[in-house]
């Protein structure tokens, strides 16, 4: 099953789960943040840093009418292996939890009107 959402109210879903990751005592820093690209730096209270995006596919969206686009959605952590596995899996494993209490299904694909 899909889920759909627009892009503003995913990303929405993603800044908040950045705040609530502050509340956990992680600190982060916002890289990127530009219209279909979102990158953050997560760190955990030992300094293991993870990199969580965001990142809408733009070159494979499908045009559905004169105004709205749907395309899909990747999102995903960036790590140093080795040390930073444990941190990139806790990180994404609150993503999903966070996102579990805003939407029903987990399969994605975004509409967005360029």
């Amino acid at each position: 099953m899909w889920d759909i959402l627009n892009l503003k109210t995913f990303v929405q879903l993603y800044q908040d789960f950045l705040q609530e990751s502050k509340k956990k005592g992680w600190r982060i820093e916002v890289l990127i943040e530009e219209y279909g690209n979102y990158l953050s730096s997560i760190k955990n209270h030992e300094g293991i840093e993870v990199q969580f995006f965001l990142e809408l596919d733009l070159e494979n969206s499908e045009k559905l009418n004169e105004t709205t686009h749907q395309s899909n959605l990747n999102y995903g952590v960036i790590r140093k292996k080795g040390e930073g596995d444990l941190f990139a899996k806790e990180v994404l494993e609150a993503f999903h939890q966070y996102w579990s209490k805003h939407s029903l299904k987990r399969k994605t694909f975004i509409i967005y009107k360029p």
